[in-house]
C-alpha cells in the first residue's frame, strides 16, 4: 500500500534507474567516440609499419644489388668457366697441334696431331666393360685425339673425359685403378691413310690415367705398325712414357684456374 504522505515516490525511485545522470552518459559519449576512432589510428599504425618494413628491404635489395660477389660466388663462378672448357674452346685449343714432351735419352722432342675425334660421347670412348661407370659418374662428354712421336714409330690416342665437378671425376678415375690396374681403359683413335691406320684396340701397349679439377685426361699408346700387346715378347714400358707428359700438356690449360671477373658481360657472378 502507497502511503499518502509521499505521492511520486514510486515515480522517483524508478526515473533514477532508467535514466542515467549527465555526467556519466557524457562518460558514456566519450567512450563510444573513442571505440569509434581506435580503427582509423590502427590502420594508420599498420600503414607505417607496412612503409618502414618496405625501407628496410628496399635497402637491404640495393645493399645486396651494389656490394661485390661473395668469395664464394667467384669461386662458383670460376668452377663453372673451367667445367665448361670442353664445350666452349674449339677442339683444337684443347688438343694442339704439337706436344712436346722428353726422352729417355734425354731428348726434347714433338709429338704431331694426326687425328681429333668428330665425335663426344662418352661411351664410344672408353671400353664397353668400363662404359656403367660414366653413367654412374655423370660423365658429360669424351674428346680423343691421337698423336705420332717424332721417329714416326709410336702413336698416342689422348682422352679428356668431362664431369660437371671434380669429385665425379675424382670418383671415375679411382674405379679405373680397380677394374684395370694398367688403365688402358681409352679406346684408339685411329685415321685410315695416317699413320695411326693401324692402331687399334688390340695394339693398346700401355695406359695412363689422372684427374684434374673436373675432368679425367686418359691416354693408350701403341706402335705405329699395329703389332698386338699380345705378339710382344717384352714390354718396353719406357719408350711408352711420353704418354704421361702428353696428358699433362693437354691437362694443364684445359684445368687451369681461371681470373674471375664479375665486371666483365662473359661473367655472371
Amino acid at each position: 500500500m502507497n502511503d499518502p504522505g509521499f505521492p511520486g515516490q514510486a515515480d522517483q525511485q524508478i526515473g533514477a534507474v532508467s535514466n542515467d545522470p549527465p555526467m556519466l552518459a557524457a562518460q558514456a559519449a566519450g567512450g563510444d567516440l573513442r571505440r569509434r576512432g581506435a580503427g582509423p589510428r590502427r590502420l594508420v599504425l599498420v600503414a607505417l609499419g607496412c612503409l618502414a618494413t618496405a625501407a628496410v628491404a628496399g635497402a637491404a635489395g640495393i645493399a645486396v644489388a651494389t656490394r661485390g660477389p661473395t668469395a664464394a660466388e667467384r669461386a662458383a663462378a670460376a668452377a663453372v668457366a673451367v667445367a665448361d672448357r670442353w664445350r666452349s674452346w674449339p677442339a683444337g685449343k684443347i688438343f694442339p697441334a704439337k706436344l712436346r714432351y722428353g726422352t729417355d735419352l734425354l731428348t726434347t722432342e714433338t709429338a704431331t696431331r694426326i687425328a681429333i675425334s668428330g665425335q663426344d660421347g662418352c661411351a664410344a670412348a672408353i671400353d664397353a666393360s668400363l662404359r656403367a661407370l660414366t653413367s654412374r659418374d655423370h660423365c658429360l662428354a669424351g674428346l680423343r685425339a691421337t698423336y705420332l712421336d717424332q721417329l714416326q714409330g709410336i702413336v698416342y690416342t689422348i682422352g679428356v673425359l668431362a664431369f660437371p665437378d671434380p669429385r665425379d671425376a675424382v670418383s671415375f678415375k679411382a674405379s679405373l685403378r680397380t677394374a684395370d690396374r694398367r688403365l688402358i681403359a681409352l679406346r684408339t683413335l685411329a685415321l685410315a691413310g695416317t699413320a695411326s691406320g693401324r692402331f687399334s684396340d688390340a695394339a693398346r701397349q700401355v695406359g695412363t690415367a689422372r684427374a684434374s679439377g673436373p675432368f679425367v685426361i686418359l691416354t693408350v699408346a701403341g706402335y705405329a705398325d699395329g703389332r698386338a700387346a699380345a705378339a710382344t715378347g717384352e714390354r718396353r714400358a719406357a719408350i711408352f712414357l711420353p704418354g704421361a707428359q702428353l696428358a699433362a700438356e693437354v691437362i694443364g690449360p684445359l684445368a687451369a684456374p681461371v681470373a674471375v671477373n664479375c665486371g666483365s658481360k662473359l661473367w655472371s657472378c
